[in-house]
């Protein structure tokens, strides 16, 4: 019968069928910990209160996008602009709105290790799956004191961790010291430094099986996977693309998955000069949020030349959207 159908209406029904299973609620012992794990931006109204309809919009295009996991909050999503009881109540909103359907971590830093075991236990209270670890907001890089912090994380909560570098103390040696002491820990992301080359250390001195990802706009993406990376952690706005080049990579079309990343890359240098702000015009435009305001600056950074980049950007990519 599908066969008598014309093209359209045959990819009309092969989307419908892919946001049906992207519906349907993961068991526990299928959650992703490698793949494409989105930093949330965070989106403001005007008055630059949290948008928590256009939070749960963003939670739901990622899930029908079938990326393996999303991250809220953290370094993209202005994790360091928001209170401790907006980051208690909309962590939960992300939770309830993924619904299982994608690998849910809960940023648990905090100020000192009580603030951050504080977030821990919430975390695994309201249901997320894993927690998410920046280092102490205070940037201290002793690392007699961060390893007390993450300790002190994992200690009050049996949830698996995600350790993020975020400060010069926290070496590769040092992250692999943490996989001996805290069982929980699964994914490592590497920020500083030759990151693509830290990713191969991992892979190759690491004693059992825990995950080296990256950041950086997702710009070193298809060099990473070929060295046995666990897969980034970039922004929202082309996540399904950047879920689509993950999946063929590892589904024997490796050929479709560099061509993609190629196209891809335009968006990820446009990034490099303009900042999150981009991500949060791309889910403009893609009708997730209604505003690109940020809470740190009312500039915004990106300007008419840019702006027309990123069309061009958008229609080479239109293809390839999950959503």
């Amino acid at each position: 019968m599908i066969e008598m159908l014309n093209s359209t209406t045959r990819r009309e029904l092969l989307q419908s069928a892919a946001a049906l299973a992207a519906a349907r609620p993961l068991p526990a012992a299928e959650k992703a910990w490698a793949g494409i794990f989105v930093i949330m931006q965070t989106p403001f109204r005007d008055d630059l209160s949290i948008d928590e309809e256009s939070l749960r919009k963003e939670t739901d295009f990622l899930a029908l996008g079938r990326v393996h996991g999303v991250v809220w909050p953290a370094g993209a999503g202005e994790t360091n602009s928001l209170s401790y009881n907006e980051r208690m109540r909309h962590s939960e909103a992300v939770v309830k709105e993924a619904r299982g359907r994608t690998t849910v971590l809960i940023g648990v830093h905090g100020a000192n290790k009580f603030e951050a075991m504080d977030y821990a236990r919430h975390a695994e209270r309201i249901g997320a799956d894993g927690l998410h670890a920046l280092g102490p907001t205070d940037g201290t890089s002793d690392n007699e004191i961060l390893s007390d912090y993450f300790l002190s994380i994992a200690s009050v909560s049996k949830l698996p961790m995600c350790i993020q570098v975020s400060n010069p103390g926290m070496s590769t040696d040092f992250l692999l010291r943490m996989t001996e002491k805290i069982p929980a820990l699964r994914i490592l992301k590497l920020e500083a430094g030759d990151v693509p080359h830290d990713v191969t250390r991992v892979v190759r001195e690491r004693k059992r099986q825990v995950f080296p990802s990256t950041g950086g706009g997702a710009m070193n993406l298809y060099n990473e996977m070929e060295r046995g990376s666990g897969g980034t952690m970039a922004g929202a706005g082309f996540a399904d693309i950047q879920a689509q080049i993950w999946d063929w990579f590892h589904g024997d079309k490796k050929k479709e998955a560099h061509e993609l990343f190629r196209k891809f890359l335009l968006s990820a240098v446009l990034e490099r000069r303009t900042s999150f702000v981009i991500q949060k015009e791309i889910l403009r435009r893609r009708k997730i949020f209604k505003t690109v305001v940020m809470r740190r600056t009312r500039k915004f950074t990106m300007d008419e030349f840019d702006l027309r980049e990123l069309d061009q950007i958008m229609e080479l990519l239109r293809p390839y959207f999950r959503v």
